[in-house]
């Protein structure tokens, strides 16, 4: 079996493993198996199988085209539970208002604390939680947060869901019903931009938190309603502008880092200390099970349209 990854760390360290059973090659369009966040029509050739995903999105990979090669696609699921912890770390983070009350102490100021006028923060306990996805990463977002007593809700699918999780029709039920959403599904043309300016308009008074992909939110309406108050909130991992290199980049064409209703991260979700290492070894053991033609865990590509 031939195996080729794009990324030179992770291409080095496979050929350091010497796996049995398993070449890996230098030229792309001799292997089997691509490792890559990225795929299109003109990766394909005939000795290719599938594609191998060492992240959560597949937002880069052209399913349309995998499905007409009848090829496999494998996301490693490694990282699901990192940009789980990092959703519920930029909502306590929100609704806390850990970042203006740490930016105002900076300077002496204690948020009115010895006045009336002093500024609480929100607790999340006993609020109502809006999945908007619940895959690996809703799923992991759920259990973490759990023991706040919140009340959980998500969009059927047709899936088979925890009975403390209750099942709403469409967003806008999901909205409806929820204090807080938040977003962990792909971005694909039914995600994109469903977050648009009349969803977001009748969000008075909740929280909208995105580990997602930032295009899921329409980035102008985003913005308006942060700045009217119509949405009390909004937290990220992801964004609408990436540096190429190592270039400073301001995350949206909005000025939403000025906001002290905003929570930003910089798409660091998946990245933690140990990532590399757990995901290296997930990625082995994936190799294995297709060398031994082991294909339980190949995504169903008709569930991603």
């Amino acid at each position: 079996m031939k195996v080729y990854a794009e990324h030179h760390k992770v291409q080095e360290f496979l050929k350091e493993q010497q796996l049995q059973g398993i070449d890996i090659v230098d030229d792309s369009q001799t292997a089997n198996y691509l490792i890559t966040g990225r795929y299109d029509r003109s990766k394909y050739h005939a000795d290719l199988k599938g594609i191998i995903i060492p992240y959560t999105g597949h937002n880069n990979v052209d399913l349309d085209a995998m499905r007409e090669q009848d090829l496999m696609l494998f996301i490693t699921p490694t990282r699901s539970r990192w940009v789980a912890e990092k959703a519920v770390t930029l909502t306590l983070a929100l609704l806390g208002r850990t970042i203006p009350y740490h930016e105002q102490l900076k300077i002496g100021n204690w948020s009115e604390r010895n006045s009336a006028k002093r500024i609480p923060w929100t607790s999340i306990q006993d609020l109502s939680v809006g999945l908007f996805g619940y895959g690996r990463i809703g799923t992991y977002i759920h259990q973490f947060l759990r023991g706040f007593g919140c009340d959980f809700y998500t969009i059927d699918r047709g899936k088979v869901y925890p009975p403390e999780v209750k099942t709403v029709k469409n967003l806008t039920n999901l909205i409806q019903l929820s204090d807080i959403i938040i977003i962990s599904t792909p971005l694909n043309h039914t995600t994109e931009g469903c977050f648009d300016k009349t969803k977001l308009s009748s969000m008075k008074h909740k929280y909208l938190i995105n580990v997602g992909r930032g295009k899921i939110v329409e980035e102008e309406a985003l913005y308006d309603v942060l700045t009217t108050g119509r949405l009390r909130g909004y937290a990220s991992d992801v964004w609408y502008n990436y540096p190429k290199g190592k270039e400073s980049q301001l995350p949206s064409n909005y000025p939403l880092h000025e906001l002290d209703n905003v929570v930003m991260s910089n798409h660091s979700g998946g990245f933690t200390e140990h990532t590399n290492e757990e995901v290296n070894r997930d990625l082995i053991a994936t190799l294995h099970k297709l060398l031994q033609e082991d294909y339980a865990d190949q995504l169903d590509l008709t569930s991603l349209i």
